[in-house]
């Protein structure tokens, strides 16, 4: 029996699980020979670069965040074109880089299934920020119309 971790396998094979953030690895894929993987780790206090093949990962980390620094798609990308193995779908885990990107898949749910079903909250999507800016200012001018006639209607009333 081949153990990994305190669970065994039925097969006599010995797995190394190895444990490491997007921040610690680096990542070569070859078209012929995969993925190398190249992991800091501490041993003794000081850090070693282990590097190793993987046969298959897990992944339990966003792989996208907007803190600058955290962008690790790339990676995600990198697993996928070195042909790795996952347990959770490589493809799930970058299209869930994009909030709009779930949120589409979503209302196709949506649309399939009925408001019923499978309700959602309704969201409007912008390419870009300078869109959302001139319907917020032109909103923002219609509001202040309004405010306006209403003070006059009020002195009026007075």
């Amino acid at each position: 029996m081949g153990y990994f971790g305190c669970m065994s396998s039925r097969v006599n094979i010995h797995i190394l699980p190895s444990r490491a953030e997007f921040t610690e690895i680096n990542l070569a894929s070859y078209v012929n020979s995969g993925c190398m993987i190249d992991m800091q780790v501490t041993r003794g206090g000081s850090k070693v670069v282990r590097s190793f093949k993987p046969d298959f990962v897990l992944i339990r980390q966003h792989a996208y965040s907007m803190t600058p620094g955290e962008d690790f798609r790339s990676l995600v990308i990198g697993l996928q074109y070195g042909g790795v193995a996952s347990v959770n779908s490589l493809l799930s885990i970058y299209n869930f880089c994009s909030k709009p990107w779930v949120f589409s898949q979503m209302i196709k749910l949506y649309h399939s299934l009925g408001p019923e079903k499978f309700p959602l909250n309704e969201q409007t999507f912008y390419p870009n920020h300078s869109q959302m800016v001139s319907v917020v200012h032109i909103f923002t001018i219609m509001l202040s119309q309004k405010c306006s006639y209403s003070r006059q209607s009020m002195d009026n009333i007075i």
